[in-house]
């Protein structure tokens, strides 16, 4: 009797094991899955990482071209803003003295017309 007991005891030992073999290989089988679902997700990120990271190497490339063209720019329009100041400074002049001498020519045709008057 005490094997009997000691048998069935071993066959519900052995069923246990057994469900809990078909418990843990479906986890296995699940934690496989999602593995290799990490890894084609790493794998989609890495991919896009270099992407991300060539572009922004093109882009740096591109800024830096542009402020060597824009500061070149810059500096010719600096240029040319003060030569334009130097000329209109300079017919700024030139109209003050056309000015001072029309107005001396004015006056001197008034006094010629003044005179021309009085001889009349």
């Amino acid at each position: 009797m005490t094997t009997f007991v000691l048998e069935i005891t071993l066959v519900g030992l052995l069923m246990i094991a057994c469900g809990l073999g078909v418990i843990l290989n479906r986890r296995l089988t699940r934690l496989r899955d999602d593995q290799a679902n990490l890894l084609r997700s790493i794998e989609t990120f890495d991919t896009a990482t270099r992407r991300a990271e060539a572009t922004l190497a093109a882009i740096k490339a591109r800024g830096e071209s542009l402020d060597g063209a824009l500061g070149r720019t810059v500096s010719r329009a600096n240029f040319l803003m003060d030569e334009l100041s130097v000329m209109v400074s300079a017919g700024d002049k030139i109209a003050d003295r056309i000015e001072h001498v029309m107005a001396d020519v004015r006056s001197v045709g008034r006094a010629s017309s003044e005179r021309e008057a009085a001889h009349e």
